[in-house]
């Protein structure tokens, strides 16, 4: 995560006539199009007068890479309103933001939309300026297609609800739920774990283990500790006589444990190896399956997702494959964390919301 150093633009803009702090709103949540950009694995969606920022939900503010100030600037940011099932209209809103963004971007984008639990996030600016709640609803997509064309996700910035055509209001059908934590300080959405199981055996790491979110990480670190023993306990499973059709192939930097994929069964959930289960506090489980644990690396070769971490915590930083073609529901104000299953799983994929603009 690119952190920018604090500046103090935030007093002068809650006493400003174009302050964010007391702007008018109009009570609805926005909706933008989410996609995937392929050359960096960043998720950005078309905030700045249709140009591209990059979303980070370890993201404290906004920050661009051009603008009027050193140090700071008002800037005009836009998406649309949104009754969850359709666009409504265009809505344009003054944001503060800071001056300067990381020097890796994708083509065209313009800067970062921090998401995190902060006073000065994009999310948090949106609750205030719209009147709407401090919560997001995220479904990232995958960088695949899909019969209309490249696979495109959805945002929601004030929580929802997001209704996709003929199945309803996926925001109150979710999987589980989680307490949101703090950590060291970070501006990020921190969870807790008790335990990781592979195949429902419970991997050599004890308890509580903390796990990061980030839409800036590609695929999941661990911890060296917990990456070896999550590496020993998929390899004994792969192995084992479940799962016959798992042969291993040479390794694919930055991966691991590579396999022919044309050995692999394809399931709606994704090839049909052994599945990767979160159990988090509150007693819900993250299911990592396939489709969210095996990244396709070329035509005939598929890898375990995971990379190891350089430093030693948190435990697990939840990358953004692992996080795709799922609805996440960050709650800044209950702080809480909800999710849904892979939609794939379902029949559905972040693709299906409905962006054409309601009558």
């Amino acid at each position: 995560m690119w952190s920018p150093k604090p500046f103090l633009l935030v007093i002068f803009l809650c006493i400003s006539a174009l302050s964010p702090c007391t702007a008018a709103g109009g009570s609805k949540p926005l909706v933008s199009a989410v996609t995937k950009d392929a050359s960096t694995s960043l998720y950005t969606a078309p905030l700045k007068e249709g140009r591209p920022l990059v979303l980070d939900l370890s993201g404290a503010v906004i920050s661009l890479t051009t603008c009027s100030s050193k140090n700071g600037t008002v800037t005009t940011l836009s998406a649309n309103a949104t009754n969850g099932a359709n666009p409504l209209f265009p809505v344009s809103f003054p944001a503060a933001a800071f001056c300067g963004a990381p020097p890796k971007l994708p083509a065209g984008a313009v800067g970062v939309a921090g998401l995190g639990p902060s006073g000065q996030s994009f999310l948090a600016q949106v609750a205030r300026t719209q009147k709407v709640a401090n919560k997001l609803a995220l479904c990232l997509p995958s960088d695949g297609k899909t019969t209309s064309g490249n696979s495109v996700g959805v945002a929601i910035f004030g929580g929802g609800p997001l209704i996709f055509p003929d199945r309803g209001d996926f925001t109150t059908m979710l999987a589980g739920t989680t307490p949101l934590r703090g950590f060291n300080g970070s501006p990020g959405y921190y969870v807790t774990a008790t335990r990781i199981t592979v195949e429902q055996t419970q991997i050599g790491v004890s308890g509580p283990l903390i796990v990061g979110l980030s839409s800036t990480a590609p695929y999941t670190k661990l911890r060296p500790d917990v990456y070896a023993a999550l590496v020993r306990a998929f390899d004994q499973a792969a192995t084992g006589p479940n799962f016959p059709w798992m042969s291993r192939v040479a390794a694919v930097a930055p991966f691991e444990r590579c396999y022919n994929s044309t050995k692999l069964p394809p399931t709606r959930a994704g090839y049909a190896v052994p599945e990767i289960d979160l159990a988090l506090e509150g007693g819900s489980t993250y299911f990592v399956s396939g489709g969210n644990s095996m990244v396709q690396v070329s035509a005939n070769t598929a890898c375990l997702g995971f990379v190891p971490a350089a430093g030693q915590a948190p435990a697990a930083v939840l990358g953004g494959f692992q996080m795709e073609n799922r609805l996440l529901v960050l709650d800044v104000e209950k702080k809480q964390l909800g999710f849904t299953t892979f939609l794939n799983g379902v029949g559905l994929s972040c693709s299906n919301f409905n962006f054409t603009l309601a009558a």
